[in-house]
């Protein structure tokens, strides 16, 4: 356990000289007693460690306050390590009874999982082994909670990013023993947890003799690419978003989109781990802007300066959760698009909740469709049929 001066000087919260520059940027600055140049500043004695501990929560750890910082100070992996200092008694519960928490736990508990993949339809092609991965991660876990309540069906994304990556002549390595990446246990504060669940994913995807990991959540992208290398040095694989992948083929003139005439407006939402903490801004847009018939249109704050979906991952939400999503899905509304796309089923899931709490207690929103940026370049690639890909409803057994 690393101490309090320890943690300042490996995230430059030493640097800091409570200018407040975080604060005006921080989306949560002053909700509920939250204040991130306050937390930053937090004094030595135990008192008040425990006390901004217990306030680190709320933090969304999205980084835009990071971008705000003259200091360089790495304000998210200093609420992280302040969360560990945090004892169970003090922790607030996560979101949706704390399942995801509790369905890792087996996974790093020496318990080795043999994944269902029936969710693979048996035209979708996928190896043993081989140089390039799919990381599906925890869409078909989402799919159990979220398919009935909100309509959202997450495996169509891992669907679709088969069907793009055998367009291109990919059968990619789908990992039975792959277990959840880990992210909401390292963010909640669980190191342990997280090391095993690094360490065991490292094994399986090495043992298959994987060099390339694509994923489709912004949040597996930046576990895999960021903190396993930390965990497991000894196996660094390179990692991108499939979004990253597709462009790379876009741009070599290997990825083609069909003609369509059909005329459509759409924004998009930054993912904070993809667009912040990875730095992947551009590769999307330059999808979407070489789709026929598509046309982009940004929200006041999008890029490096785009504004959460109201919490990161499953480990804090509450009424500044609800309140940034209203506001972020108005500002999808206000754009004039039809339809908002973002990288990372998390976004996907949190919107489609609001959305839906909004029907239920017969409050106005945005009309406005939510849909994965995986599926949505999928379905309009050349060579692919026009409808929607992996929405059949078909459950097949997948060969592999």
């Amino acid at each position: 356990m690393v101490t309090l001066t320890e943690l300042k000087k490996d995230t430059r919260a030493l640097l800091c000289n409570s200018c407040a520059k975080c604060s005006t940027a921080c989306p949560l600055d002053g909700f509920a007693g939250f204040s991130p140049v306050r937390m930053v500043s937090v004094g030595p004695t135990a008192d008040e460690v425990r006390e901004q501990a217990v306030a680190a929560q709320r933090c969304l750890t999205c980084s835009l306050c990071e971008i705000r910082c003259p200091q360089g100070v790495h304000i998210a992996e200093f609420a992280r390590g302040l969360r560990r200092e945090a004892t169970d008694g003090l922790r607030e519960p996560c979101p949706h009874g704390q399942v995801f928490q509790a369905a890792a736990v087996p996974e790093w508990a020496g318990r080795v999982p043999s994944r269902d993949l029936s969710w693979i339809d048996e035209d979708l092609r996928v190896a043993e082994t081989g140089e390039i991965a799919l990381f599906v991660g925890c869409l078909p876990l989402f799919d159990a909670l979220f398919e009935d309540r909100f309509g959202v069906r997450t495996t169509d994304i891992a669907r679709s990013a088969i069907r793009a990556l055998n367009q291109l002549g990919i059968e990619p390595v789908v990992v039975a023993e792959e277990r959840c990446c880990g992210h909401d246990l390292l963010w909640g504060g669980d190191d342990d947890g997280f090391a095993t669940l690094a360490r065991a994913n490292a094994d399986s995807f090495a043992a298959r003799g994987v060099e390339l990991i694509l994923t489709t959540c912004a949040e597996c992208c930046r576990t895999w690419r960021l903190d396993y290398p930390e965990a497991v040095p000894e196996y660094q694989p390179r990692v991108q978003h499939l979004v990253e992948y597709l462009d790379e083929r876009l741009q070599a003139d290997e990825l083609a989109f069909r003609d369509d005439d059909t005329a459509r407006t759409v924004t998009y939402q930054d993912p904070c781990r993809l667009g912040r903490h990875l730095g992947v801004t551009d590769a999307p847009r330059r999808l979407l802007d070489a789709a026929p018939g598509v046309e982009l249109a940004e929200m006041d704050r999008s890029g490096a300066d785009a504004v959460c979906c109201g919490t990161a991952g499953f480990i804090h939400c509450d009424a500044a959760s609800r309140r940034l999503q209203a506001e972020r899905l108005a500002s999808a509304s206000d754009t004039g698009a039809t339809t908002l796309l973002t990288a990372c089923p998390k976004c996907l899931i949190h919107f489609a909740c609001a959305q839906n709490e909004d029907g239920r207690r017969n409050r106005p929103s945005p009309a406005i469709e939510v849909e994965d940026l995986t599926i949505f370049t999928t379905r309009m690639l050349a060579g692919l049929e026009a409808s929607s890909p992996g929405t059949n409803g078909e459950r097949t057994e997948a060969v592999t």
